[in-house]
């Protein structure tokens, strides 16, 4: 046996297992969709020549990744989820229509767009959803019930009475492109990294443990598959139909087709339609009609024979490599980004495209003028796929990574492939801190652009200098008139009524973001508190780890950061939750839940005063509710509450009185 053969096939396996523990566990990805099915395909051809060589752990013959067995609960399929093949050509697609012709004949087929998503399997046991399952490896995977059941598009109890009572619905979790924005500008404004792509952000958004933060997102499911005994149809055509009527979304574009021709047609259709979605597809799923043909043609180890994906090929875009900037963030860590000729791809003008790390640009080999081949991830982040190697020049070299901070000129350490700038007098720092703290605040009429003009003055050093600006000052900045002036003054004073979890966060410890600052005041009331919890306390805490523990335990050991807390506390910043407590005694500790229209405020400012008062609001009636407010046009909410002796009603008036009284 060849050696290199060995080891080509051990690179590859190791190579994808990395792949795929990136993109099912980690929610990230540094290879392209076509270049990976490339690989594996190589893989495949390899194992199928040298059979001596095949493994069972193969990624050629496994679903998915390992399973990673953390705070989720874990849950075995009943029937096991497959992967599907897939293809980027009509050849290797008459191919596979040829192959299985052999078997059964007369072949129908329903072509269905392909989702870039993430798989989930929802059993339902007479008619009511009682386990929301991700994929995980096929066999197992992670129970996610609680945040399935905050997207509006998957029925708790199905509609009507046509089903088993036991039944299996499989489909795609998403985000809409419109909402991804979204979430990326709201992550940009409180100085976080944008997530890379829709399917990473739907999947890392489904682990999140709060289930309000997972209902803003606003996922999106579609259903296409179901699996049970004495089903009421026998084709994949009917199937659809009856997952709408039990009240899903299903794939309004698919269409049932008669032969191969037909495939080829709707293929080449939404080849060219695709980015009028306002979803993210990347390509075609066929599927066989006819369940007795499915049935005939089984599965392999990893995919079922009467179905394949085929798969758009990414475009691809070239532009030239103009300079590279190193950007400092709040935390320190140094981030690269190539500044390249403005190019148009699907319909944004992109000068400027994201380089992740020093290993991204080792691994690509860049150097200076090169040209780079550009591609949309998820048809949004644009991300560097390859370099034109043949128009390289001569003269051109490598990129090295600096070694020196770009803004305070210190000496950069690295670790866990990133390198960061450790100076807390970094200039780039203070400011990124200075932007993060009035995002995360709110204080509106002060951008980054004013922030710098005020840190170029000698105003701004550290962000509680922002309560000591007076009018004089402001007045002093180009632009800045009288009106200006007063209204961010105003803002400023405002900030101060932010409760204590988003000072919390503002201070921009890394790691503990909006969640982890509300789950950090829950547990530990004030500052001082959390200031000396140790890191035993701390991991005891549920949802607060290692990394969180050690990062709080860092922050508050350097003498600035404890300077800084006790500026906050002189400007009269909530950094306690009992000095709440003490102002508002009748919301404080309790629990709240709302019913119908108020007619003075929405849902969501109603929300936000119990939850400021020191009160919470939950969606649903559970034995934790100590009062439930009932405004007009109120729902089943009431009705629940009534038979829960512990729950108090509030009309609309009342719980605006006792507001009116809180106030005084």
């Amino acid at each position: 046996m060849d050696k290199k053969i060995e080891k080509k096939i051990y690179k590859l396996r190791k190579e994808l297992l990395k792949y795929n523990d990136q993109y099912y566990n980690l929610d990230t990805s540094e290879i392209s969709d076509f270049h990976f099915d490339k690989k594996l395909k190589e893989l495949s051809f390899l194992e199928t020549k040298y059979p001596e060589l095949q493994d069972p752990t193969s990624p050629t013959m496994k679903v998915g990744t390992k399973v990673h067995e953390t705070d989720s609960i874990i849950v075995y399929h009943k029937y096991k989820m497959y992967s599907i093949q897939n293809t980027y050509s009509k050849k290797e697609l008459m191919i596979w229509e040829t192959k299985i012709s052999k078997s059964v004949h007369s072949l129908s087929f329903v072509c269905e767009p392909k989702y870039d998503g993430v798989s989930i399997n929802l059993v339902y046991k007479n008619g009511f959803l009682t386990n929301a399952i991700t994929r995980g490896n096929g066999k197992k995977g992670e129970n996610v019930t609680k945040n399935i059941k905050t997207i509006k598009y998957i029925p708790h109890k199905l509609r009507g009475d046509n089903y088993p009572t036991y039944i299996e619905i499989r489909g795609e979790i998403f985000i809409p492109i419109k909402n991804f924005i979204e979430i990326n500008k709201k992550r940009i404004k409180n100085g976080q990294n944008p997530y890379s792509n829709p399917r990473n952000t739907a999947s890392g958004t489904l682990r999140i443990h709060d289930h309000q933060e997972v209902r803003k997102r606003d996922l999106f499911c579609v259903a296409f598959h179901v699996i049970g005994n004495n089903l009421p149809f026998h084709t994949q055509y009917e199937a659809i139909k009856y997952i709408k009527y039990w009240g899903f979304k299903t794939p309004e574009k698919a269409r049932l087709c008669r032969n191969i021709k037909e495939v080829f047609h709707f293929i080449d259709f939404w080849n060219i339609y695709q980015n009028q979605l306002p979803y993210h597809t990347d390509g075609i799923v066929i599927k066989v009609n006819e369940y007795k043909k499915q049935s005939l043609l089984g599965f392999t180890n990893k995919y079922p024979r009467w179905a394949i994906a085929y798969k758009f090929r990414q475009k691809s875009y070239e532009t030239k490599l103009l300079n590279i900037t190193f950007q400092v963030g709040r935390t320190g860590i140094i981030t690269p980004v190539a500044n390249v000729v403005p190019v148009f791809i699907s319909g944004t003008t992109i000068k400027r495209v994201a380089l992740h790390n020093d290993n991204f640009i080792q691994k690509m080999g860049i150097h200076y003028g090169d040209t780079l081949l550009l591609e949309k991830g998820g048809n949004i982040i644009p991300k560097v796929t390859k370099i034109n190697i043949k128009k390289r020049s001569n003269q051109t070299f490598p990129v090295f990574f600096l070694k020196k901070c770009p803004s305070c000129n210190s000496i950069l350490t690295k670790k866990n492939e990133l390198f960061y700038c450790t100076n807390q007098n970094c200039f780039s720092q203070r400011i990124e801190k200075i932007i993060h703290f009035v995002s995360v605040m709110n204080i509106n009429k002060i951008g980054s652009k004013m922030i710098n003009k005020l840190y170029k003055k000698g105003f701004l050093y550290n962000f509680y200098d922002l309560y000591e600006l007076k009018k004089e000052k402001l007045l002093q900045i180009d632009g800045v008139k009288e009106k200006l002036a007063c209204s961010i003054l105003n803002n400023i004073e405002k900030s101060k009524k932010n409760p204590y979890y988003r000072v919390l966060f503002s201070l921009g410890i890394r790691h503990v973001g909006e969640y982890i600052s509300k789950i950090l005041t829950e547990n530990l009331l004030d500052i001082n508190s959390l200031m000396h919890a140790n890191y035993n306390h701390l991991i005891s805490i549920s949802g607060i780890g290692k990394k969180i523990a050690k990062s709080i335990i860092t922050y508050f050991s350097i003498t600035e950061h404890q300077h800084i807390v006790k500026m906050l506390v002189k400007y009269g910043l909530h950094i306690s939750k009992c000095t709440m407590m003490k102002k508002y005694s009748f919301f404080e500790g309790k629990s709240f839940v709302f019913t119908g229209k108020i007619s003075c405020m929405t849902r969501h400012e109603a929300k936000n005063i119990v939850e400021f008062l020191g009160g919470r609001v939950y969606n649903t009636v559970n034995n934790k509710i100590n009062f439930i407010v009932v405004g007009k046009n109120f729902g089943s909410k009431l009705k629940k509450s009534m038979k829960k002796n512990h729950i108090k009603i509030l009309t609309e008036h009342l719980f605006l009185d006792i507001l009116q009284k809180e106030k005084k």
